[in-house]
């Protein structure tokens, strides 16, 4: 995948993750979780996307939430997306978080 592709394809991902996190997920209410970065397979088949909060708590309630919901995250990542691959989503914690 050429760099400045992969580039755009992450931006996008970021900003139709944040949006589908925002909307279509519930997440608990007082958590405020932010995607941190997101890195992409050579191939394009997988993301990992790092998420970030306020609270390490709440970083791990949401990535153990988004992660039981990643096959639904995946399929409304399709509706948006017109690729012919798109990446499944993996949630971690941003390494700064884990401190």
């Amino acid at each position: 995948m050429r760099e400045r592709r992969r580039e755009r394809l992450k931006s996008l991902l970021i900003r139709e993750l944040s949006d589908i996190l925002r909307i279509e997920i519930d997440l608990p209410d007082n958590a405020f979780v932010t995607i941190h970065d997101v890195h992409l397979s050579k191939d394009g088949s997988k993301v990992t996307v790092f998420i970030s909060a306020l609270k390490k708590e709440d970083a791990i309630k949401a990535v153990e939430i988004l992660n039981k919901a990643t096959g639904y995250i995946h399929h409304i990542l399709g509706k948006r997306l017109k690729l012919k691959v798109v990446p499944r989503p993996e949630f971690v914690i941003s390494p700064g978080d884990l401190l």
